[in-house]
């Protein structure tokens, strides 16, 4: 028997709202998957696919129900494995908030699937779901896509998003001065500043050059000086913020995608897309030099 997976987060939530979120199809279907015939009953099974294209089928029997406290189910994929592995979800309150525990045992089970189904590839799914998808849920911060057509290639396209000096000119509508400090590479710290110095530090999450890049926004800088992740930084700690760049015939089409609390959603609608029509006039500016 193999090391199980273990995912602890805690949650500035009530314990009722996060046993709904983790139980309750409707809920579920926001943040997590489409569980039509979702079942609290021991011995029941549901089933489910993984987005549109219904990817994956999941088989599931219920093993344990303990109201706001534990769910517990086996969880295997009949298409493509023999295997069986075991999720429980455990949820304990501590002063107010509500500690999640996830642990998914006997992953290795799925070796007979190929490295689709390694232990590596759910433990990056679980991060995705319960450390982003959930938190957003619980804490109302919504994914905000904003695309544009420029008539310019990608590779142009890219550079001027992180040229240095082309970054300052096309984040001026969020803040005129802004930079960046840190190498656009997987797993580097990067700060984004104002020039007074304060901004907030991200991480790499994920990169490839003129096609793709993912940040993972961590905490608040003040004077230059990363701060620790306070109170209010931990409901926005995890967000994302990605970039992806589609080239045809010449034709590039950028989409940012956006991690948004409800607060900053009306100024985040409306000055991200002058952001995005200032990459365009720089990208396809002929005195654009890069």
């Amino acid at each position: 028997m193999g090391t199980p997976i273990i995912m602890v987060e805690t949650f500035q939530a009530p314990l009722e709202q996060v046993w709904k979120a983790i139980t309750d199809k409707d809920a579920m279907k926001e943040w997590y998957f489409d569980i039509a015939d979702l079942s609290l009953t021991e011995g029941d099974t549901f089933n489910f696919y993984e987005g549109p294209s219904k990817l994956y089928h999941h088989q599931c029997k219920v093993l344990e129900v303990v109201p706001n406290k534990r769910f517990k189910h086996t969880w295997t994929h009949p298409s493509h494995s023999k295997g069986t592995s075991v999720l429980t979800w455990d949820l304990d309150e501590i002063d107010g908030e509500t500690r999640l525990t996830l642990t998914h045992q006997d992953t290795e089970n799925f070796s007979d699937a190929g490295s689709d189904f390694s232990k590596e590839n759910f433990e990056v799914g679980w991060h995705g779901i319960i450390r982003i998808n959930l938190r957003n849920y619980l804490y109302n911060i919504e994914r905000t896509p904003f695309t544009i057509e420029i008539n310019a290639p990608a590779e142009k396209v890219w550079e001027v998003m992180w040229d240095h000096d082309s970054y300052t000119k096309w984040t001026t509508p969020f803040c005129p001065g802004s930079y960046y400090e840190g190498e656009l590479e997987a797993n580097e710290i990067v700060h984004f500043l104002a020039p007074d110095g304060s901004g907030m530090y991200s991480q790499v999450f994920y990169v490839k050059p003129y096609e793709k890049i993912i940040f993972s926004h961590i905490g608040s800088i003040k004077e230059g000086v990363e701060m620790p992740v306070d109170e209010a930084a931990r409901h926005w700690t995890g967000s994302l913020e990605m970039y992806t760049l589609t080239e045809k015939d010449g034709v590039t089409t950028l989409l940012a995608e956006v991690d948004v609390d409800q607060k900053h959603k009306d100024y985040m609608l409306s000055t991200f897309p002058k952001a995005l029509e200032e990459i365009k006039r720089l990208s396809t500016d002929a005195e654009t030099i890069i």
